[in-house]
């Protein structure tokens, strides 16, 4: 009977029983491509060529030795270890090599001196981007654009020569709509670019260029890409503007019609991947063909051909440059271990992918970029399938495995991202999970109503509303997580940030190994009752139990599933709950940042602290008064009754004492919604006027605006109050960590214009003698706030509270002028987030919070 019973039941496939590490036998052949691949880009190309031949000379020697006859253990050991350490080294070989050869050719001939010399160059480039926006320029205010080219032809000295150096272009507006595939013709001086960065040199364009579209290919795409954005926008009575603007993004990368808000809201809920051609739109895509043909009972392999052919085609549209082919070898990947259920294959495969991309091109060794595909493809890889499966046991298969790609991903790249950003998009997991099923129809259906659009235009309109309305889902989805409380919580900056998300992620993959398959012996009992088969005893007890094991392991993971949905919220909320956040210790002040407003701090004693203005949201003045660990408000100033600098009254109350609050306005009263918040505090309120002054802990204060009685001030800008605090952080009561220096001088003005600055500065003209230390830069350094108190006062820190990229131009350029011209130090929080002051002697120095 024992003998039937074996015969029956199977034994576990012997490619279940090989050593795991044998399916990563290649891991030490990428990683040492990528070691090489670092080192040799930072390197002179003979230098990397040189120590390329190194390399290869010693893979060589390794390989004779192993192929030499031995006799013993112990040589039979050396051949093994010189076999193995053979192949690294013959792959380190190949990418220095290819790095030096890279290298020189892009530096090759009199190109290499203009670069060192900064020189002037009129040139001829091929773009090999398209134009993207960066800041505007710090001076005139222009909007500035960069693009990666390749200088072909160029004019220095009165000599013409060839190159073909990687230069990137700044420019202003007249680049804007030059696109990948183009050249171009312009003039500028050229700077040299630290080592290892993918261009030798930027040249700063001094004019608008003269722009060849591209033909061929990329002159298609191109007219696709419009003509797509043009559909898209022709329909947005049906799909809404954030689906118009928003599917152009997700079908071809384009995010030129990409709304600021959901823009926004998709990086603070994890979406940005959508919007831009990476392996995981690959991977979606990939997954969703494959699926789909085996649904309608298609072989495997003819459903393995329409997806790869799906993915071509989605290549060939979106342009095959190189970040794209990168995105669809990685995603590739990483699909294929999901929908395969094994590691095995496409691990050697990503192994060997890495390598030959960082042949071809191993500047990516240093791009955050390929960083995370290849985090998110080994997630994918090694996680995907045993996620898969757990899943499955509860929903269908393929619905776990659309849940599983985004899982797995995040999961094992969220220890890069909080070092990229040290914030953690709580609602993350559960916003690509609801995404996840509409983000394959809208890729795959709008990338036939993108042909459709450039080549007939009727057909074009049904797929448009089908992808637009995924797109517009997308954007909703989005916008409703980016709304929810602590959708953004604050992540601790550099190694520990990176320890601590590891250590959750690293939870979550325990939890999930826990929860895999359970040992074949658990199962026999199971099995024989399966078979029919008597049993007796043992297996009769385990064959009655076998139900109740299922039905409990069906509960494990149907709780591992929203383990892993809520694990990095989870995570976040108990860093925020047991601590707040890094405090800069013995700060005296602080400009929190709250967007386009103001959100000013000034500390009085330990966990005290005056407020000034909160910003246009609640959340952000909150996150950082929690981050300051700020528990009660001596006194909350309310400068005047902007929205900008009262809309978050409600998150300095949250959960606080507020003993006092003050405000100014030019009105009868403040406005009945902000009136209805305060009133919640049962705080007294008393209305600022000139001549009031007091002493809260370690601040002593005074009023210096606005005048009393009279008539009111023109508008409410001037009716901001202006208030002169000086600060002694020795004397502040309770602090365990208190001041060191002197005490120091702030101006704080809110939004005052230049006619108040000048009446200010004529009632008080021992200011302008005595100077302040700090001046916080009136109207979010605005143009009609002057530089009349910039250029009387010089202070030596200029603090500017400004929303980035805003549509209002803030800070002015002739305000950023004088403040240069007056020798003073800027911090803006549009740049450095959130920043704290400490004194240390005499010197005021600022300490970033958000480790930006």
């Amino acid at each position: 009977m024992v003998e039937r019973i074996r015969a029956l039941v199977p034994e576990r496939p012997v490619e279940a029983r090989i050593h795991p590490l044998l399916e990563f036998r290649l891991v030490p052949v990428a990683a040492a491509s990528w070691a090489a691949a670092c080192m040799a880009v930072r390197a002179p190309s003979s230098g990397a060529e040189t120590f390329g031949a190194i390399l290869a000379l010693a893979a060589i020697t390794l390989l004779v030795l192993a192929l030499l006859p031995m006799r013993g253990r112990v040589s039979q050991r050396a051949r093994t270890t010189a076999r193995v350490a053979a192949a690294p080294l013959a792959a380190a070989a190949l990418v220095c090599v290819c790095a030096g050869v890279l290298t020189a050719e892009r530096t090759a001939g009199p190109v290499a001196a203009a670069i060192s010399e900064g020189r002037s160059v009129t040139g001829e480039f091929l773009a090999s981007t398209d134009a993207r926006a960066v800041a505007a320029d710090r001076f005139s205010g222009d909007q500035r654009y960069v693009i990666e080219a390749v200088l072909e032809q160029a004019t220095s000295a009165g000599q013409r020569f060839s190159a073909a150096a990687t230069v990137l272009v700044i420019g202003g507006s007249g680049f804007q709509n030059v696109k990948l595939g183009d050249r171009f013709s312009t003039a500028g001086s050229l700077q040299a670019t630290d080592p290892g960065e993918r261009s030798v040199a930027l040249l700063y364009a001094s004019g608008s260029p003269e722009v060849e579209p591209a033909q061929g290919w990329y002159g298609a795409t191109a007219r696709i890409r419009s003509t797509f954005a043009a559909a898209a926008g022709q329909h947005a009575g049906v799909t809404g503007e954030d689906g118009a603007g928003l599917l152009p993004g997700m079908v071809l990368g384009d995010r030129s019609t990409l709304d600021g808000s959901v823009e926004a809201a998709m990086k603070n809920t994890g979406l940005t991947h959508i919007t831009a051609v990476s392996g995981a739109n690959c991977g979606y895509l990939l997954a969703f063909v494959f699926l789909t043909a085996r649904a309608v009972r298609l072989p495997r392999g003819w459903a393995a051909a329409a997806g790869i052919g799906a993915l071509l085609g989605f290549v060939l549209v979106v342009r095959p440059d190189a970040s794209v082919l990168r995105a669809a070898v990685m995603g590739s990947l990483g699909t294929l271990a999901v929908l395969s259920g094994r590691g095995k294959l496409p691990a050697a495969l990503l192994c060997l992918s890495i390598t030959v991309l960082l042949a071809v091109d191993p500047w990516l060794s240093g791009s955050y970029a390929f960083i995370l595909s290849v985090l998110a493809t080994s997630g994918l890889i090694l996680l995907g399938p045993r996620l898969t499966e757990v899943l499955a046991r509860r929903l269908p298969w393929p619905l776990a495995v659309a849940l599983a790609v985004p899982m797995a991903a995040q999961l094992f790249c969220a220890p890069v991202l909080v070092l990229l950003q040290p914030q953690v998009p709580a609602f993350s997991l559960p916003a690509n999970v609801a995404v996840a099923p509409v983000v394959p129809l809208v890729t795959v259906v709008g990338m036939l109503a993108a042909v459709m659009a450039a080549t007939f235009p009727p057909a074009a309109g049904p797929l448009v509303v089908i992808s637009g309305a995924g797109a517009a889902w997308t954007a909703a989805v989005a916008k409703f997580f980016d709304g929810l409380p602590g959708s953004l919580v604050p992540w601790p900056a550099g190694a520990p940030g990176v320890i601590l998300m590891a250590a959750a992620a690293g939870t979550g993959v325990w939890l999930l190994w826990r929860a895999g398959p359970q040992p074949e012996g658990r199962q026999v009992g199971a099995d024989r009752e399966v078979q029919g088969l008597p049993l007796g005893g043992a297996a009769h007890d385990a064959a009655r139990i076998a139900p109740l094991r299922r039905r409990a392991a069906r509960v494990r993971s149907s709780a591992l599933a929203a383990v892993f949905l809520l694990l990095p919220a989870g995570a976040a909320a108990g860093w925020l709950h047991l601590r707040p956040g890094p405090q800069a210790a013995g700060w005296v002040a602080a400009a929190c940042d709250v967007g386009q407003g103001d959100g000013l701090v000034v500390r009085t004693a330990e966990h005290r602290a005056m407020v000034i203005d909160a910003g246009p949201e609640p959340e952000a003045i909150d996150r950082c008064l929690k981050r300051l660990q700020v528990q009660t408000v001596d006194l909350f100033i309310l400068s005047h009754a902007h929205l900008d600098h009262y809309g978050g009254a409600s998150g300095v109350l949250n959960g606080r004492r507020v003993h006092r609050i003050a405000y100014s306005t030019a009105e009868a009263d403040l406005p009945a919604s902000l009136r209805t918040v305060l009133a919640g505090s049962g705080a007294e309120m008393i209305r600022l006027t000139e001549g009031m002054a007091s002493t809260t802990g370690a601040v002593r204060w005074e009023v210096l605006w606005p005048p009393p009685g009279g008539s009111p001030p023109p508008n409410e800008n001037d009716a901001s109050s202006v208030i002169l605090m000086t600060v002694d952080p020795v004397q502040a009561e309770g602090l365990e960590q208190p001041g060191t220096g002197a005490p120091i001088t702030l101006l704080l003005t809110g939004d005052i214009e230049e006619d108040a600055s000048a009446a200010l500065l004529s009632r008080y003209t021992w200011l302008g003698a005595a100077g302040v230390d700090v001046l916080k830069v009136p109207h979010h350094g605005a143009r009609n706030g002057g530089t009349a108190l910039i250029e009387k006062l010089k202070p030596r820190l200029a603090l500017i509270s400004v929303g980035a990229d805003n549509e209002y131009g803030h800070p002015g350029p002739g305000i950023l002028e004088s403040l240069r011209l007056n020798g003073t130090a800027v911090a803006r929080t549009d740049e450095l987030g959130s920043v704290g002051l400490t004194v240390n002697g005499s010197t005021v120095q600022v300490l970033r919070l958000d480790g930006r």
